[in-house]
């Protein structure tokens, strides 16, 4: 008696829930042919300003406008539709100099030219106003060049994990963080061997860091080569373009480091710009807000002071080990 009506009820049980299953799909399905119209609102164009001024160096402005998610952007429209050249931009110092700077040819940017500069060079604990005007509106930024730093070494690291260890390296660096103020560092790198030779810096992971974690401390550094935007680089091979393309280091290679230090303002820009480049592809995810230094309307963007560094490392040809690192055998500073 009691298994009978164990098996009624589980047979009613078994109803309901099929029941239930075709009333959910049903509703579901009469859901997914309700038609939604969304209005989005019409995109507006920002000013987008990137500028950057460093130790021994002239400035560099590069002028575009923003575009929205759903453009179709190639190199012909960036050129086109999206870059400004008819602005004008000039840098003052804090002494007073002041210059004005021409759009021209321009080997150190992406796109072959950028607003430059000649006379003006910058220079340790300085500070460098930008100025734009462009379409009757003016925008103006101030940054601060700080001190340059030492790294205490560098080398190409064993990559155990891998069965061709020999022939592929990540590199380290080690230095020693001041304690008695806030830093804010940036890591570029440079690679020139038989195969390919970079023209653009390419960033390091992260864009920029501070020293909140090893305030004071001498402290080991991965540093992971990004790669530059396969927009920018359509003057290579197919095989110089795979060749670029690796995170790691092989024999033949110099590589060449840029390590720099920079103001709170423009390292605020770093992080929150580069979360958003990260971010931004997904159209589903909320915006990161990007903290930019230009003051004005419509606008975002940065003018960064970097007090910079270079380093150059060789791996020779004939792979030598050392102080358990490979091919480690000269370190240029300039």
């Amino acid at each position: 008696m009691t298994k009978l009506t164990i098996n009624k009820i589980q047979e009613k049980i078994g109803h309901l829930a099929l029941g239930m299953l075709v009333i959910l799909t049903a509703g579901f399905l009469v859901g997914c042919q309700e038609e939604i119209d969304v209005d989005l609102p019409e995109y507006e164009n920002k000013l987008v300003v990137e500028g950057t001024i460093e130790t021994g160096q002239p400035a560099m402005v590069i002028l575009s406008k923003s575009v929205s998610y759903y453009e179709h952007v190639d190199l012909d429209y960036l050129l086109n539709k999206v870059f400004i050249r008819d602005a004008e931009v000039s840098i003052t110092t804090e002494d007073g100099q002041s210059e004005r700077l021409t759009f021209q040819y321009c080997a150190d940017s992406p796109v072959y030219f950028a607003y430059c500069g000649n006379q003006i060079r910058g220079k340790e604990n300085t500070s460098y106003t930008l100025t734009i005007k462009y379409n009757d509106q003016t925008y103006t930024a101030t940054t601060t060049i700080p001190r340059t730093f030492d790294l205490d070494s560098i080398w190409f690291s064993h990559m155990a994990e891998f069965l061709n260890a020999d022939t592929m390296r990540t590199m380290r660096i080690l230095m020693h963080d001041d304690p008695s103020e806030a830093n804010f560092y940036a890591f570029k790198l440079k690679v020139s061997c038989p195969k390919f030779k970079d023209r653009l810096w390419n960033s390091t992971v992260p864009l920029a860091f501070d020293d909140k974690t090893f305030n004071g401390l001498t402290f080991n550094y991965e540093l992971e080569r990004y790669n530059v935007a396969s927009m920018f680089m359509f003057d290579l091979t197919e095989e110089e373009r795979q060749a670029q393309s690796r995170l790691t280091f092989r024999p033949g290679d110099t590589v060449y480091v840029k390590h720099s230090q920079m103001d709170y303002h423009s390292y605020q820009f770093m992080i929150t710009g580069g979360l958003e480049a990260t971010l931004g592809t997904n159209p589903f995810l909320n915006p990161a807000p990007v903290i930019s230094n230009i003051q004005g309307e419509n606008v975002l963007g940065c003018w960064c002071g970097l007090a910079s560094k270079i380093d150059t490392v060789v791996w020779p040809d004939t792979v030598g080990y050392l102080n358990g690192t490979y091919g480690t055998k000269r370190l240029v500073r300039r």
